[in-house]
């Protein structure tokens, strides 16, 4: 994959991911959480997708509920983007909460 094309298709999916969580995840109340960033796998078929928050244990809460999603956010992933192989995401804690 072209350089251009893997930052255009991580910033796509920075915030088709954002929207997707914001709108159709349900997080307990009170959790605030932020698609920090996207790395791409070498063939683009996996996303590790980086979530940061407030509170360390309020990320670990909302990191476990969108693993547990990631299934149907790929679903909706493919509804959204066009692109030959939707990446399948998974979610972990930004290195930054875990300082």
């Amino acid at each position: 994959m072209k350089s251009i094309r893997r930052e255009k298709l991580k910033s796509t999916l920075v915030r088709e991911i954002s929207d997707i969580v914001r709108r159709e995840i349900d997080l307990p109340e009170g959790i605030f959480i932020t698609v920090q960033g996207v790395e791409l796998s070498k063939d683009g078929s996996k996303a590790t997708v980086f979530i940061s928050g407030l509170k360390k244990e309020d990320v670990l809460t909302a990191v476990e509920r969108l693993n547990r999603a990631s299934g149907y956010i790929h679903h909706l992933l493919g509804k959204r983007i066009r692109v030959r192989t939707v990446p399948r995401p998974e979610f972990v804690v930004s290195p930054e909460v875990m300082l």
